[in-house]
């Protein structure tokens, strides 16, 4: 039996991955790559990653940022920028988030010069730093942001680092200040006029509608940034990356086993990080067979359930009639398949028929299942919340 004291679980659910843990992703590796060497060959790049919700759009970002730290010399930093709502915040954050980022303590050194008293504390060799929360003093920082970039970038040079990169990341909120997509055209346009070009890697990490946000407020921002739309990972991408996340335990998985977790996931990283995770922890031989993966994933489909939809099925749940209708559909539905408007209505009861198009524009309110392309056709947003609620609904009966 194996020491679960000893055990040390690949996956990373809830959170982006680990650079050393990045899997899959190689199109979109090979592209972002080839944008920062035109970066370190004197151009400004910018690109906005894009995707749905649990797609991996902070892994892969976390990723490139990684390699390019490590294989081409850039430095910068991975900015969240999570309840900002203000330029002035967001200089704060940027600025704060590259010095706590310096390991170079040659290039932490300059930093602090460049900046002077825009730092008001100072512990830990920059961990403990804290930057200007001074509106005017921030105003500055926005208003100089080109000048100030090109002070920095000429300090990491002497120092032998090549270009600069900044990753914006969690653009929820900030998207919504107008403002903010006038920054970022009038940092790259007065950036291209100038004829002094900067090496700076610009990369916006967020979903499609925090870039539509954008391009509302600027349509210029259309034009600015190459988009980096991040599909949901192909079957043997899938299957790839369970191999490699297990092997890197030393614990193999059967071809049962792999078939039965790669449909569930449904291609989205997130979902499979938490399956992948669930499965781990069955594991008693270094080995997952298919009664591992089966627990695992009902164990991952009551943990992703409990996280992202539970208060929203609550209401349905408490509902017999929608509590029936769901476990139609399942029986209906393959998991992760489409299901039909009329495919239900003909397995329900006549009593019952009328609740269902009010189920299912409900279900399609609280995100929990979404229209396809031919009309009266529907499918859950994702597997494991298929999963979660055909269960609850069978507790619930």
């Amino acid at each position: 039996m194996v020491d679960i004291k000893t055990k040390e679980s690949p996956f990373s659910p809830g959170k982006p991955v680990q650079p050393e843990y990045f899997v899959a992703r190689i199109k979109e590796i090979q592209r972002l790559e080839r944008a920062i060497k035109q970066t370190v060959a004197g151009r400004n790049e910018n690109v906005f990653i894009t995707g749905q919700r649990g797609i991996g759009k902070s892994s892969l970002a976390g990723f490139i940022r990684s390699l390019a730290e490590k294989e081409h010399s850039l430095m910068g930093s991975h900015c969240f920028l999570g309840g900002v709502r203000s330029i002035e915040d967001m200089m704060g954050v940027i600025f704060q988030r590259l010095l706590q980022d310096c390991t170079d303590k040659t290039i932490f050194d300059k930093l602090k010069e460049v900046f002077g008293s825009y730092i008001k504390e100072l512990t830990l060799f920059g961990m403990g730093v804290e930057f200007t929360k001074d509106r005017s003093e921030l105003r500055t920082l926005v208003d100089n942001f080109l000048p100030v970039m090109r002070k920095i970038y000429e300090q990491i040079l002497s120092s032998g680092k090549k270009a600069l990169i900044l990753i914006l990341d969690d653009l929820n909120g900030i998207t919504d200040v107008p403002q903010f997509s006038q920054f970022l055209k009038s940092f790259v346009d007065e950036l291209a006029t100038s004829g002094k070009p900067l090496p700076i890697f610009l990369v916006l990490v967020g979903l499609p509608e925090r870039r539509d946000d954008l391009i509302k407020h600027q349509p210029s921002v259309a034009r600015i940034f190459d988009v980096v739309d991040l599909p949901t990972m192909s079957k043997s991408e899938s299957e790839d990356f369970f191999i490699n996340m297990f092997d890197r335990q030393n614990v193999r998985i059967t071809s049962e086993a792999l078939s039965l977790m790669v449909g569930p996931s449904g291609g989205f990283p997130m979902l499979m990080h938490e399956v992948g995770d669930a499965v781990f922890w069955q594991d008693k031989d270094n080995r997952i067979d298919g009664q591992d993966a089966l627990t695992g994933i009902m164990e991952a489909a009551q943990v992703v359930g409990r996280k992202y939809i539970a208060p929203k099925v609550s209401s349905l749940l408490k509902s017999k009639t929608y509590a029936s209708i769901l476990q139609i559909i399942h029986k209906k539905a393959p998991l992760g398949g489409m299901f039909s408007r009329q495919q239900i209505l003909e397995a329900l009861p006549s009593g019952e028929q009328k609740n269902l198009d009010n189920f299912l524009k409900r279900s399609r309110e609280l995100g929990i299942i979404e229209a396809m392309e031919a009309r009266g056709e529907y499918k859950f947003v994702n597997p494991l919340h298929q999963l979660y609620i055909w269960y609850e609904a069978k507790n619930k009966q």
